[in-house]
């Protein structure tokens, strides 16, 4: 469980400085999938509370689930441009306790396209490859590096903590649909996550 804790701590801060400053013994990146942004939700549609439940990985292992820490945030409007993205990392064993709190400020680019701003000044692209308001929300993350973009993850996020079999079925499927390939790809699942208070 410690393991994967390092891990995600670390995949957010490599999403805070990738593309600001060299990194050493980064992980191997591939391009990024070339998707269709989703256009068919307003963003404001999207604000509130959400809960990590898929979590994709380019990498050559077979898929596993782990509870170990539990990733929860809020959408939030700053202004008319900007958004506010707080994410949350908590070890369900400390539930009064956030392990981690990460803010990204999110601009709306184009309809489905987010340009997010790391805490160290690199920029993120987010595309929305699938979106229900009432239920969950896909986001491919890629980042730039020199003239080429990365893909650093993709995740599904939900309005529920937790997440069912059959629900991870119907979304994973839609993920393969827009080309993810299982075989080549470490998928982490969420299940059993506490409620925690946000913050605020």
């Amino acid at each position: 469980m410690e393991s994967l804790h390092l891990l995600i701590l670390q995949l957010i801060i490599y999403a805070c400085t990738a593309y600001g400053g060299p990194i050493k013994d980064e992980p191997e990146l591939k391009p990024c999938p070339k998707i269709k942004p989703f256009n068919k939700v307003n963003i404001d549609q999207l604000l509130g509370k959400w809960f990590l439940a898929i979590m994709v990985i380019e990498s050559e292992h077979e898929e596993f689930v782990e509870d170990g820490v539990c990733i929860h945030g809020e959408l939030l409007r700053y202004n008319k441009t900007t958004l506010r993205q707080v994410w949350n990392i908590d070890n369900p064993l400390l539930i009064d306790d956030h392990s981690a709190v990460i803010e990204l400020p999110t601009i709306e680019t184009e309809v489905g396209i987010w340009s997010i701003q790391s805490p160290l000044g690199g920029d993120i692209t987010a595309t929305i490859i699938d979106a229900d308001p009432d239920t969950h929300l896909i986001l491919a993350f890629c980042g730039k590096r020199g003239s080429d973009s990365l893909h650093m993850w993709t995740v599904v996020v939900t309005r529920q903590n937790g997440i069912s079999a059959p629900e991870t079925l119907r979304l994973s499927a839609i993920l393969v649909k827009h080309g993810y390939n299982p075989m080549a790809s470490k998928i982490i699942s969420w299940k059993n996550c506490p409620i925690y208070t946000m913050i605020p």
